[in-house]
C-alpha cells in the first residue's frame, strides 16, 4: 500500500512520488535513504577528469583552464557542452573536443578508477543495513557501471539515476527527485552525499538533506548556505551517517 506524496522544489519541478506505507510512518531516525554522487565522492577522478579535458582541448588548439574545468564538475554532457560553448564561442567544436577528452580520459582510467579513502567500507555498511542507497550521478551509465563494477560496488545499490538518463542534469533537481522516487523514499527523508556545487544545488533544491565531502570544486557562501553537514572525508561521514540513519 502506497501514500502518494507532492514535492515542490526550488526550480519549480513538481513531482508525484510514491512513498512506501512503512516509509511514511514516524521514524525514529532522520534519514530513510542515502543518496550518492560519484566521480569526486566516490572515486577520486576528478583530477583525471581535468587532465583528459586539457588534454582533449589541446587537441584542437585550446585550453580549459581549471576555473572553467571546476564549473563542468557535476554537469552531465549535454550541460557541459553547452558550458563549454557558451565560454569558448559558439564556433568551437565541442563535439571533438568531448571526443577527445573521452579517449584521454577511458586511458586513464583502464587500469579502474581510484577509490576516495573510506567509500567502499561507508558504502558496504549502509548496504548491510537495512537503509536504501541509490547513485545520482552526471555520468552516463556506461562509465558508472563500469567504474563501479570493477570495484564490485553496484550491487550495492538499490536504484540508479546517470546523466544520461535525465532530461534535465544538475544542477537541477531531475536527478535526486528520480532517485527517491525509485527508492519509493520521500527527498525530504534521504540525505545527499556531494562534492561539487551543481551537486549540492541539485540536492537541495530537490529538497534533501545536504552533505558536503570537498574535492576539486570550491563552494563560495551561496553554496555553503545549501549545505547541512561537512566533512573532510567519507571515513569522517561514517559515524554522523550512521547515528542519523539509525545504523546500529
Amino acid at each position: 500500500m502506497y501514500a502518494s506524496t507532492t514535492v515542490v522544489a526550488r526550480f519549480g519541478v513538481v513531482g508525484r512520488l510514491k512513498c512506501g506505507f512503512l516509509g511514511a510512518m514516524i521514524s525514529s531516525h532522520d534519514f530513510d535513504a542515502v543518496i550518492w554522487d560519484m566521480d569526486g565522492l566516490i572515486f577520486d577522478t576528478e583530477r583525471l577528469s581535468f587532465f583528459a579535458w586539457q588534454e582533449g582541448a589541446k587537441a584542437i588548439g585550446l585550453e580549459i583552464d581549471l576555473t572553467l574545468f571546476q564549473s563542468l564538475i557535476g554537469m552531465n554532457s549535454q550541460a557541459i557542452q553547452a558550458r563549454l560553448l557558451a565560454v569558448l564561442g559558439d564556433t568551437t567544436d565541442v563535439v571533438a573536443l568531448s571526443k577527445a577528452a573521452g579517449v584521454s580520459y577511458d586511458g586513464l582510467i583502464a587500469a579502474g578508477p581510484p577509490l576516495k579513502h573510506g567509500a567502499k567500507s561507508c558504502l558496504e555498511t549502509i548496504a548491510a543495513s537495512r537503509i536504501p542507497q541509490a547513485l545520482a550521478t552526471s555520468s552516463s551509465y556506461r562509465y558508472a557501471s563500469k567504474k563501479l563494477e570493477h570495484h564490485n560496488l553496484l550491487k550495492l545499490f538499490d536504484a540508479t539515476v546517470t546523466g544520461d538518463q535525465v532530461t534535465h542534469g544538475k544542477p537541477h533537481p531531475e536527478p535526486y527527485l528520480l532517485a527517491a522516487e525509485k527508492l519509493g523514499v520521500s527527498p525530504t527523508r534521504c540525505v545527499a552525499l556531494e562534492d561539487s556545487v551543481n551537486g549540492i544545488r541539485s540536492a537541495k533544491s530537490a529538497g534533501m538533506q545536504t552533505v558536503l565531502i570537498p574535492d576539486m570544486c570550491p563552494h563560495d557562501d551561496e553554496s555553503l548556505s545549501r549545505v547541512d553537514h561537512q566533512f573532510t572525508s567519507l571515513e569522517h561521514a561514517l559515524p554522523f551517517l550512521k547515528q542519523r540513519c539509525g545504523i546500529a
